[in-house]
């Protein structure tokens, strides 16, 4: 039965017992029973749930096909030309031979390439940096005598190099260096990273008592004194 049926049977009923609608309405008041109920049309509202916050796209970075001299080597492994906010860079890219990359490390030193006249002449030959500077030191370690400049650059763990990562570079890898100083320079001068214009030795040894060193400024190469202190500043050998 529907509502609006059964208010008109209770005012029907009402009028049988001979009261007025208002007297039963004066009872239910006086006896605290009235009840007063609005009705709303109004369609209850459900709570939408919040749009969702627009994604902000960051910008994903990655080592472009063709690297050059310049850019920048970050810890993580990128190569980019860019300088990226919050992202620590290792090393700057000297030379780029196929997928071979050699990168210049961000620090120096002044120091002699051996002050006790150690001798390698298995060194005299090698085009690899890296595998001169391991004869270096495994020829030091068997005489018990200094190679500072090859130490210092096995040493090397700064700036996300890892020790024994870094080497001395040959005299020939130096050459490359050296084609390319502008722009390893521009990148080492846009991290106040010094300068690579400087006198550097090389891993190569010219005889006993001499070894290969290249100044950067000019590309003359010349043998100096083992034991004289001139600038060294490791590179990384890295596969694209």
């Amino acid at each position: 039965m529907e509502r609006k049926e059964k208010l008109e049977m209770l005012t029907a009923l009402v009028g049988e017992l001979g009261f007025s609608c208002d007297d039963v309405v004066n009872y239910w008041k006086a006896s605290g029973k009235f009840v007063s109920i609005q009705f709303q049309n109004e369609t209850e509202k459900i709570p939408q749930s919040p749009a969702p916050e627009k994604l902000i796209e960051v910008p994903q970075h990655q080592t472009p096909k063709v690297v050059t001299p310049g850019m920048f080597v970050y810890v993580d492994g990128l190569i980019s030309s860019e300088i990226i906010e919050g992202r620590p860079i290792k090393a700057v890219v000297g030379s780029v031979n196929g997928s071979d990359v050699l990168a210049v490390c961000l620090h120096e030193a002044e120091l002699p390439w051996a002050s006790e006249w150690l001798e390698v002449p298995e060194t005299e030959e090698m085009l690899s940096g890296k595998k001169a500077t391991h004869k270096i030191l495994e020829i030091a370690q068997k005489e018990h005598t200094k190679a500072e400049a090859a130490q210092w650059c096995y040493n090397y763990d700064r700036d996300g190099v890892k020790r024994g990562e870094a080497f001395l570079p040959s005299i020939t890898e130096l050459e490359q260096l050296c084609a390319n100083g502008a722009a390893i320079n521009a990148s080492l001068k846009a991290l106040n990273a010094g300068c690579y214009w400087l006198r550097f030795w090389s891993s190569t040894q010219y005889n006993k008592y001499y070894t290969w060193h290249l100044c950067m400024y000019n590309g003359n190469k010349d043998n100096k004194v083992k034991y004289l202190k001139y600038y060294v500043r490791p590179v990384i050998a890295i596969k694209l």
